[in-house]
């Protein structure tokens, strides 16, 4: 599990729902990884249409705590 603090740090001016590049951006990584974490990790996200997704802030941060438990 990851610190929570260092978590809490990293995602405090993150908007309560956020785009995949803002994530991306955040986590200073490519869009298409933010997208593999949806697909195949566990990372939660609506769909509000055909190509936009949407991640709660509560999700990323419970998807931050626990993503070292994943093997990757």
């Amino acid at each position: 599990m990851n610190d929570p603090e260092a978590v809490d740090d990293l995602i405090t001016d993150l908007p309560e729902w956020s785009t995949t590049e803002e994530i991306a951006d955040l986590m200073r990584v490519k869009p298409q990884t933010v997208l593999k974490w949806n697909r195949e990790y566990g990372l939660k996200a609506v769909s509000v249409g055909a190509r936009v997704r949407r991640y709660r802030k509560k999700d990323v941060r419970d998807f931050l705590l626990t993503s070292d438990d994943n093997d990757e």
